[in-house]
């Protein structure tokens, strides 16, 4: 700024011939410098006001920076944790089908031993059927040795061509027991 309000109020003109009157001159250069000096003020406020507002402004540009930042952070930690999820609940299918594919292959192992032991099973009651008759043959005929009065032996077979069959339909009296000792 070239003139400042105590620059005008101090400026000196010639004296000239026919010139005006200084007091009217005086008087109007201290209002100028009033004036001017209200200027001066106001536009210094302005000045700060200004400073004020752009420094406002940097907060705000600088907090709205902040924020799309804050943003884009947690929409890639969303994009992230629905990746996790996804990669999660992906594993997590695969070790149930790992699980239960080793669940059907053990359940048929279980069966397959369970039908050995069941062919075991059944292999040993036959023989175990064959031993008991095999001893019941050997007592039939022992007690036929020692006790034949006791154990009466089969009649021979007979030759059934020319019979009355008709009397084997009646119901057979019950076997006579040997009485108890």
């Amino acid at each position: 700024m070239k003139y400042t309000p105590l620059d005008i109020q101090r400026r000196e003109f010639e004296k000239a011939f026919r010139g005006v009157e200084e007091s009217e001159v005086r008087t109007f250069l201290h209002e100028i410098a009033a004036e001017w000096e209200e200027l001066l003020i106001e536009n210094q406020k302005l000045k700060e006001e200004v400073l004020d507002l752009r420094e406002h402004l940097r907060q705000y540009q600088e907090q709205d920076r902040i924020f799309r930042e804050t943003l884009l952070q947690a929409q890639r930690t969303r994009e992230d944790l629905l990746d996790g999820a996804a990669r999660e609940k992906e594993l997590i299918l695969r070790e149930a089908r790992f699980k239960g594919e080793e669940m059907v292959r053990e359940a048929q192992q279980q069966v397959v031993e369970l039908e050995v032991q069941l062919r075991n099973l059944r292999m040993e009651r036959t023989r175990f059927l064959r031993e008991v008759e095999a001893l019941m043959d050997r007592t039939r005929r022992h007690l036929q040795e020692e006790a034949p009065e006791l154990y009466l032996a089969p009649a021979p077979t007979l030759n059934l061509e020319g019979l009355d069959l008709t009397s084997l339909d009646e119901p057979l009296s019950p076997p006579r027991r040997p009485p108890s000792a």
